[in-house]
């Protein structure tokens, strides 16, 4: 762990896979995973939204090959479209991505120019969320106007949108299979590490 070894090995895996790749769909997300000790460590963060101490770890993964390209780890009260950017800024623009999914936390305007700034002719499948003012006044125009410019730049078709799914499965079997943090691994440097 000192050395950096688990990370550098998965960077030189991800390149490897990449390299092979003639395009890639990428599905982004992150999960949640409560510390070990279920009370607040070393580099955990409370996270209201599911109550409990824990970490994030924020992942994309490539839909054909189901294998991650590129992940962090951090603290469980992250927001989850600002590491979004910070994976999308690590991702070398020369990788072959053709499409890009992610869930509604990560419906930013700026998240999405970023995204077609970095992969020219990418299709973005991020649904759009619903607005406050949308549930008040469904009907106006304005309110209409907004929505259909925000969509305008996403691919929103049901069976792209549906490939999201497959991140999902993703982190279930980390969870499951490969008992991401059911193991006795405390403090952050320890789960980054397991992850």
């Amino acid at each position: 762990m000192k050395t950096g070894w688990f990370p550098k090995t998965f960077r030189i895996c991800s390149h490897a896979v990449v390299a092979r790749l003639a395009s890639i769909t990428a599905v982004l997300d992150s999960s949640f995973v409560e510390t070990y000790s279920r009370h607040d460590e070393e580099g955990s963060e409370y996270s209201g939204y599911k109550e409990k101490n824990g970490f994030k770890l924020h992942g994309i993964i490539d839909y054909e090959t189901r294998l991650p390209l590129l992940q962090a780890v951090t603290p469980g009260a992250r927001a989850d479209v600002v590491w979004g950017r910070n994976l999308i800024r690590g991702a070398p623009s020369s990788w072959r991505i053709r499409g890009f999914l992610a869930d509604k936390a990560y419906d930013s305007w700026e998240f999405v120019a970023d995204l077609h700034e970095r992969w020219k002719g990418v299709r973005v499948g991020i649904p759009v969320r619903h607005t406050p003012k949308e549930k008040e006044t469904p009907s106006d125009p304005g309110v209409i106007r907004n929505r259909k410019a925000k969509e305008s730049d996403r691919y929103l078709k049901r069976r792209f949108l549906n490939k999201r799914g497959e991140v999902e499965r993703y982190f279930s079997r980390k969870k499951r299979v490969f008992k991401l943090g059911e193991e006795r691994t405390r403090t952050l440097k320890n789960f980054r590490a397991n992850c």
